[in-house]
């Protein structure tokens, strides 16, 4: 969704050279699309949050306590999960897109 949000936005400027109609569709799928991506992102931020606190687990670690089960479960749940975000190509697509609404507008 935030993907499609960020193209979107860019691809208005695209819409006021060709298609002026679009302008206003692109503008709404690009806000709301930004909008859902980011409540989704914050949630996942905030199930992080709730894990380390719950768990205690910067205490733990700086106090070098043992560490149960649970927290070990934790903990593979957290570095996996930043591991294997799709974060960064998200980003990198949006930089990407970004860059090129930019030359498309200096163009044209």
């Amino acid at each position: 969704m935030g993907l499609a949000g960020s193209i979107s936005l860019r691809l208005i400027l695209i819409a006021k050279a060709y298609q002026p109609e679009l302008i206003r569709l692109f503008w709404y799928i690009g806000v709301c699309g930004n909008m859902l991506f980011f409540f989704f992102r914050s949630y996942i931020t905030h199930r992080r949050r709730r894990l380390i606190a719950g768990l205690g687990l910067i205490k733990k670690l700086q106090q070098k306590d043992r560490l149960r089960s649970e927290d070990y479960q934790a903990l593979r749940y957290l570095v996996s999960s930043l591991y294997s975000s799709k974060e960064r190509w998200n980003y990198l697509v949006i930089s990407v897109c970004s860059l090129a609404a930019i030359a498309w507008d200096l163009m044209y």
